[in-house]
């Protein structure tokens, strides 16, 4: 998981210079803080067909860390962490059917939350299945 989040921190900064990204709002609302490394990657395949826009938070120390889990409510330490949040407030849970709606996964060793843009049915099945592929490696 740790060597995803690496390319995808490395495929923004090529992202970045190949054309100009419009950023999305939960990227803006953390993209100026200095204990945060944050990444927006637009458009990433979740498999040939689907979609996503993505939104990576990675806390430089652990007191940023417990900052952030502060921030969004989140109250488990270990493991995998994940819920549906509201398309403004991503720390409020909304039901899955819900949309647009952001997917947090959260990756407590590696102190990262990664929130994918859910605006269909179809996406959110296949970043099921994508994760779950994941798993398997």
């Amino acid at each position: 998981m740790k060597r995803f989040l690496i390319c995808l921190i490395g495929l923004m900064g090529i992202v970045g210079c190949s054309r100009e990204v419009d950023t999305v709002p939960l990227y803006q609302r953390y993209a100026a803080r200095t204990d945060l490394t944050v990444a927006q990657v637009k458009g990433f395949h979740l498999c040939d067909t689907v979609k996503v826009d993505v939104v990576i938070l990675v806390a430089d120390d652990s007191v940023a860390w417990q900052g952030l889990k502060e921030e969004l409510d989140i109250r488990t330490s270990e493991g995998v962490t994940s819920w549906m949040g509201d398309i403004d407030k991503p720390a409020k849970r909304v039901k899955r059917s819900v949309r647009p709606a952001w997917r947090a996964m959260v990756v407590h060793d590696d102190r990262t939350i990664a929130f994918y843009r859910i605006d269909t049915e179809e996406q959110r099945e296949a970043l099921m299945d994508y994760q779950m592929n994941k798993l398997d490696r």
